[in-house]
C-alpha cells in the first residue's frame, strides 16, 4: 500500500500540451474554468514542435476558397505571423500547407497558455487515472517531485496516444504496426538555387503526390510567400527531379534507400522557408508498436543515425544543399496513430467526403482545396463507458479509418471544443 499525495484540485485537468492540449486548455480556462495543463516534455506543440513537422496542412479553406475554419486554430497562425514564425501569404487556398518556424511556435503556445491563466506542469507524465467506477476523477502523475495525484471535474486526454482514456478504463482500438518517422531540420540551405535546379526541368516535379499539386504551384507559393515545398514520397518517384538524383548516389554507393528497419530514406518530404533558409526534411519510416517502449526506443535510435545519411546525400548532391547542415532532429518520434477510441459516434470517411452535417457539430473540418467543408461531431470525442473525460487529439478521436482528424487545423479544433466542453461540465 503507498499513499499519494493530492497535489492540486482543478475544474479541468488536460493531459498532454500538443497544439490540441493547448487549444484545449485555453478554451477552458478562457470559459472561466481553472485549469492544469501537463506536458511530458520541456514545451509545448507536440508533434509541431518536438515532432519538428513544423508545417500545417492548409485545412482553412474548402469550396471555392472559402474561409471555415476561425477560431483558436486561426487565431495560432495570425499570431504566427505577428512574431514573423510565418508568411501573412499563407491566407490562401492554393497554399496547401503553412511552414512555420518551431522556435516562434513554441512561445506563441506558451504566451497563450499564460494569457488565458492556465497552470502549467512541464516534465510530468501521466501515470495512471484516479476513477470511481466509472467517473473519472483526476489523474496520477509522475515527475521529479515524485508521485501526486492532480482530482478535477473533468479531464481532457490530449496525449495523442489515448493513454488517459486507456487507463481509466474507456473503449478504444489498436492495430500495430503503426507508422512513424524522425524529421530534422537543415539550416543554411540556398533554397533560391534549388527552386533553380528544379526550374530547369519543371515536367519532373512530382505533381499530384502531395501538396504541392503542380510546379506552377510549387514557383508562384516560393516566389510570393517564401515558402518551399516538395511532395512528400516525391524522391520515389521514376523520373523526378530528386529520384534523379536518388539514382545516381544509389549507382556510386553514396546513398541507401533502406538501413536496417528504416525505410523510405529517398522520400524527401520538404518545408522550408526563404527568410531563415532554413528547410525540414521528412525521409525515413519505421512500421513498429508504438506502444511497445523497447520497439520504438530501437526505431528512435535508428532514425535518428539514418537522417546524418540523408543530410550527407543532401549536401554531395542537391544543389542548394552544399554548405547546409542538421540544425536538430526531432526531439520525439513522429507517430501517426496509436490507440484510438470507441465514441458515441464514429466519423466515417465517406460522410466527411460528402460533407456531412451534425445536430452538434463542433467544427468544420476541409477535405482540402477544392474539397468539401464537413462537420465534425461532438459524440466522436466523447468515448463509451468512461465519464468526466473528454479526448481532444485528432488522433485518439473516434474515426473510421483510423487518424480520419489528425491534421493540425482539426487538432485544434477537437481541443478547443474539449476545452469548452469540459469547462461547462466543470
Amino acid at each position: 500500500e503507498k499513499r499519494i499525495p493530492v497535489a492540486e484540485e482543478v475544474d479541468v485537468i488536460v493531459g498532454g500540451g500538443g497544439i490540441s492540449g493547448v487549444a484545449a486548455a485555453v478554451a477552458a480556462a478562457r470559459s472561466q474554468a481553472s485549469v492544469l495543463l501537463i506536458e511530458r516534455g520541456g514545451f509545448l506543440g507536440g508533434v509541431a514542435t518536438a515532432g519538428l513537422m513544423s508545417s500545417m496542412g492548409n485545412g482553412f479553406f474548402a469550396g471555392e476558397g472559402r474561409l471555415v475554419v476561425r477560431g483558436i486554430a486561426l487565431e495560432m497562425v495570425d499570431r504566427l505571423v505577428d512574431k514573423g514564425g510565418t508568411s501573412a501569404g499563407w491566407r490562401s487556398p492554393l497554399t496547401p500547407k503553412i511552414p512555420f518556424d518551431p522556435e516562434i511556435f513554441k512561445l506563441v503556445l506558451l504566451e497563450m497558455v499564460e494569457e488565458a491563466g492556465v497552470s502549467l506542469y512541464l516534465h510530468t507524465m501521466v501515470a495512471d487515472a484516479v476513477s470511481s467506477e466509472d467517473m473519472l476523477e483526476g489523474l496520477i502523475v509522475e515527475s521529479k517531485s515524485g508521485r501526486e495525484a492532480i482530482l478535477g471535474k473533468v479531464v481532457v486526454d490530449a496525449t495523442g496516444d489515448a493513454d488517459v482514456a486507456a487507463r481509466a478504463g474507456a473503449s478504444f482500438n489498436y492495430e500495430p504496426p503503426g507508422s512513424n518517422s524522425l524529421e530534422f531540420r537543415m539550416g543554411n540551405v540556398d533554397l533560391q538555387k534549388t527552386y533553380e535546379y528544379f526550374k530547369q526541368n519543371p515536367e519532373r516535379f512530382p505533381s499530384d503526390m502531395d501538396a504541392p499539386r503542380s510546379f506552377e504551384e510549387f514557383e508562384k507559393n516560393w516566389l510570393q510567400n517564401g515558402f518551399f515545398y516538395y511532395p512528400h514520397g516525391g524522391g520515389r518517384k521514376p523520373g523526378s527531379n530528386m529520384a534523379v538524383l536518388v539514382e545516381r548516389a544509389v549507382g556510386k554507393r553514396d546513398f541507401s534507400r533502406e538501413k536496417g528497419i528504416i525505410t523510405g530514406l529517398d522520400a524527401f518530404g520538404m518545408d522550408g522557408l526563404a527568410w531563415n533558409n532554413t528547410v525540414i526534411i521528412n525521409s525515413n519510416f519505421s512500421r513498429i508498436s508504438d506502444l511497445n517502449v523497447r520497439e520504438e526506443s530501437k526505431a528512435e535510435l535508428e532514425t535518428r543515425k539514418s537522417c546524418f545519411h540523408v543530410a550527407e546525400f543532401l549536401r554531395k548532391y542537391v544543389p542548394g544543399f552544399e554548405r547546409a547542415f542538421i540544425i536538430e532532429t526531432a526531439p520525439d518520434l513522429g507517430v501517426r496513430f496509436t490507440r484510438w477510441i470507441v465514441g458515441e459516434y464514429t466519423l466515417a470517411r465517406e460522410e466527411t467526403e460528402k460533407g456531412a452535417k451534425f445536430g452538434d457539430a463542433i467544427g468544420v473540418g476541409s477535405t482540402g482545396f477544392p474539397g468539401v467543408p464537413f462537420e465534425i461531431p461532438y459524440r466522436c470525442i466523447v468515448p463509451q463507458k468512461v465519464e468526466g473525460l473528454l479526448v481532444a487529439s485528432g488522433k485518439s478521436a473516434s474515426t473510421r479509418p483510423r487518424g480520419l482528424l489528425r491534421g493540425m487545423t482539426t487538432c485544434i479544433i477537437l481541443g478547443q471544443a474539449a476545452g469548452t466542453a469540459a469547462a461547462i461540465a466543470a
